[in-house]
């Protein structure tokens, strides 16, 4: 039992120690980035006009590609609409066939008979 206190008071001991080195660390980190802030906007001010081209080029490259999309999608919406007649009409398939020689036996037997024209 005493063994579990000395462990938990260790564990204890290594989490408030991480605490107190996320805090100086934090704390490192909030100092350095307020005193590099300026060079940081120097940086982002001298890009921006890189970061413009790029915003341009890919807007270009953006409207390129449109009719690509738009064709793939005309597509795959045509393809979308046959695998849905396919899928709707496979499952009446025998009900078809059915249907089919039905209508030819009725077809075959109820032939009119031969039509007699008179003779004037």
């Amino acid at each position: 039992m005493f063994e579990l206190l000395v462990l938990g008071a260790l564990g204890a001991f290594l989490l408030f120690g991480l605490l107190v080195l996320g805090l100086i660390g934090g704390i490192l980190k909030l100092v350095f980035g307020l005193l590099f802030l300026p060079l940081r906007l120097l940086g982002k001010l001298i890009a921006l006009p890189f970061m413009a081209v790029g915003v341009f080029f890919k807007l270009l490259f953006g409207v390129m590609f449109l009719p690509v999309l738009f064709v793939g999608g005309l597509v795959v919406l045509a393809g979308l609409v046959v695998a849905t007649v396919v899928g709707l009409l496979v499952p009446l398939m025998p009900l078809l066939i059915v249907g089919v020689v039905v209508w030819g036996l009725v077809k075959v037997f109820s032939r009119p008979g031969p039509v007699v024209v008179p003779r004037v």
